[in-house]
């Protein structure tokens, strides 16, 4: 088969389909946009719905292995590994500012407190005392 041939035999569907023809495509094409809006619809409903089973099963799931007694050995050493962490990371802490001769920050704050008192009991002082 030739080019030639090739292009002399397409043609156009539409060009030879009658007008009611049309119109009755127009309307299905139409029904099945619906169809398409409604079943997105629904797939976004069920995902949404899915999710939360899915999310409450994970929940209930969750819940009942803290109560095995495994699970709960595990959270209480891993409660007392953080604190035993924390405790020599302050002492840690503490020794670095011993030797580098520093106040940590609550220090600092206390300190400030204690000016603050200080000075309001003064200022008090010289309001008592006559002016000369």
């Amino acid at each position: 088969m030739s080019v030639r041939n090739a292009k002399s035999t397409d043609w156009n569907w539409e060009n030879f389909r009658p007008e009611w023809a049309n119109e009755g495509i127009e309307r299905i094409n139409a029904e099945l946009d619906k169809w398409g809006d409604k079943l997105q619809h629904r797939s976004e409903k069920f995902r949404k719905e899915s999710r939360k089973r899915i999310e409450k099963g994970v929940s209930q799931v969750q819940e009942e292995l803290r109560k095995l007694p495994a699970i709960q050995r595990a959270e209480a050493l891993r409660q007392d590994l953080e604190a035993r962490v924390q405790t020599n990371l302050d002492a840690g802490l503490d020794r670095i500012y011993t030797k580098l001769n520093l106040a940590r920050l609550e220090e600092v704050k206390k300190l400030e407190r204690k000016i603050s008192l200080l000075n309001k009991k003064l200022r008090a002082l010289e309001e008592e005392q006559p002016t000369a």
